[in-house]
């Protein structure tokens, strides 16, 4: 029996469901029962009744856990987000006090690329959870209440979503950076830092009509360069919907490729390395069957766990954010 088979099997076998983010290898999405990205496998995942196996990172199994407590979820790898280790606690509270000490009457918006332990944080101060689909309406929704935005950890995204909101930003820290409106922690993707103006140039020097498609994870100034800015579901909903056209798309590897296999051809990767997650790759199809026969044979390991008083606050940003999102 082939592994795709076996795994299928014991999926079965244990009613299993099985999720997988836009960014994992193909053996891994191509089997996958649910997919897509934070926000579409936060909303699917919330309401099952089954066990699950989030092939992902560490964060989105977290998520996954405190919205659905009461299912065990696993993980075949306990993969780490680069991103989500920046926004360590101490760095994070330390940015907050320096926020109380300038008297800046602010919501903390954490994007979902972050620990258990920091949404917790911001939901207790009241802060909301996003992610790149809905970043733009909860920032919008946080100024309209008269305050201004702690954004953390991605700079980018923050200062992308206020560009888009046609306020100011800046990261914390920066000259004057007390009078921006959407002030922001000091953290990136490693993976969409690989995005260059001059990546932008050369395609458009060389294919003038051609659409530059990017994440809002991107730099500022690659954004502004862009034809289309969005998130991965956002991504996917465009290319479809410009099926032909010439792109060179701005965002990780495994579902740019996807993209050009099952869609459009006619697509480029917008960097000269390839884009590829380290920490997306990590989950094989040898780590989901190993994990899958230790569940049958009673050895089940990787099994997401949450600190109750963590788990409690986490989920008062989450759920703010599942509001926001209907």
């Amino acid at each position: 029996m082939s592994k795709v088979n076996k795994v299928k099997e014991l999926l079965e076998k244990h009613n299993i469901t099985l999720a997988a983010h836009y960014y994992q290898k193909d053996e891994i999405f191509d089997i996958a029962d649910l997919t897509g990205d934070s926000l579409e496998l936060a909303k699917k995942t919330s309401t099952l009744k089954n066990p699950l196996i989030f092939c992902g990172v560490s964060f989105m199994g977290e998520s996954a856990k405190i919205l659905n407590p009461d299912i065990p979820v696993y993980m075949p790898r306990l993969a780490s987000c680069s991103m989500a280790r920046m926004a360590k606690r101490e760095k994070v509270e330390k940015n907050i006090k320096e926020l109380q000490k300038n008297n800046i009457d602010f919501i903390p918006i954490t994007y979902i690329n972050s620990s258990a332990e920091i949404k917790a944080i911001v939901g207790e101060l009241g802060g909301v959870t996003c992610t790149s689909s809905n970043a733009r309406k909860i920032v919008s929704w946080a100024l309209n209440q008269g305050k201004k935005v702690f954004f953390l950890p991605d700079k980018n995204l923050g200062q992308n979503v206020a560009k888009m909101l046609n306020v100011t930003s800046s990261v914390i820290g920066e000259n004057n950076w007390q009078e921006a409106d959407v002030i922001c922690f000091d953290g990136h993707c490693s993976v969409h830092q690989l995005f260059m103006p001059e990546h932008v140039e050369f395609f458009k020097e060389r294919y003038p009509d051609i659409k530059i498609v990017v994440h809002p994870e991107c730099s500022p100034e690659v954004c502004e360069m862009a034809d289309f800015v969005g998130s991965t579901s956002q991504i996917l909903k465009y290319v479809k919907e410009h099926k032909n056209e010439l792109m060179a798309i701005g965002t990780e590897f495994n579902f740019v490729n996807r993209m050009k296999r099952d869609i459009n051809p006619n697509i480029y990767i917008l960097s000269s390395t390839k884009p590829e997650c380290p920490s997306m790759n990590e989950t094989t199809l040898d780590d989901l069957l190993k994990l899958l026969i230790a569940i049958d044979e009673n050895r089940a390991y990787n099994e997401i766990k949450v600190d109750k008083e963590i788990e409690k606050n986490a989920l008062l940003a989450l759920n703010r954010m599942m509001e926001l999102s209907k």
